[in-house]
């Protein structure tokens, strides 16, 4: 996790981050950096409650994609009470019949049109993944072309899958969250 704040926080002003994760769960220490220390752009990449692969679960499980919409949610409103909404934007991927499970983080140099750094691996960037479990990444730093160019390929098909998330996304029928999922959340979000 180290290694990933100092890569957030070294980003310029003009330079821009692809962020992925199928479970959007930032750490308190990332948010932090995100909100407070970074200058770059952010363009936050994560599944829709559609893309969930836990979306009609049984049991607990079926609160999955709630418990993130929740998480999400107060991350959404985090971004637009401090009108920082230019700089932080947020999607989500959705695509009939498919799930969405990537995740990674490419950083962009200002005025560059590809990469010129990515971490890929198992990394949610969340608390289960940070904390929990045992996660393998590696970080890629490069100026080779042809490897910069493969790597946006890759972080641009999944952008252009997924929608900005607005305000209206929220207040739909099917993204309300039940009041046991809200509870789950208050005390176990370390756990996902």
């Amino acid at each position: 996790s180290e290694l990933t704040v100092n890569i957030l926080r070294s980003g310029d002003k003009s330079g821009r981050f692809v962020f992925g994760s199928g479970y959007f769960n930032l750490t308190q220490e990332y948010l932090h950096e995100i909100l407070h220390k970074s200058k770059s752009e952010f363009e936050i990449l994560m599944a829709h409650p559609k893309a969930n692969g836990f979306l009609g679960a049984k049991g607990a499980a079926g609160g999955i994609p709630h418990a993130y919409t929740l998480i999400s949610r107060r991350f959404f409103d985090l971004v637009h009470q401090r009108e920082m909404e230019d700089r932080i934007r947020m999607y989500e991927y959705q695509r009939d019949g498919w799930t969405f499970h990537a995740k990674g983080l490419w950083y962009y140099e200002p005025d560059s049109k590809l990469p010129s750094l990515t971490m890929v691996g198992s990394p949610n960037f969340g608390y289960r993944s940070v904390d929990k479990d045992l996660e393998t990444q590696v970080t890629i730093l490069t100026n080779n072309r042809e490897l910069q160019e493969q790597l946006d390929v890759e972080q641009s098909r999944l952008l252009d899958t997924s929608t900005k998330l607005v305000e209206e996304e929220f207040n739909k029928a099917d993204r309300q969250v039940p009041h046991w999922v809200k509870i789950v959340v208050g005390f176990a979000r370390q756990y996902f």
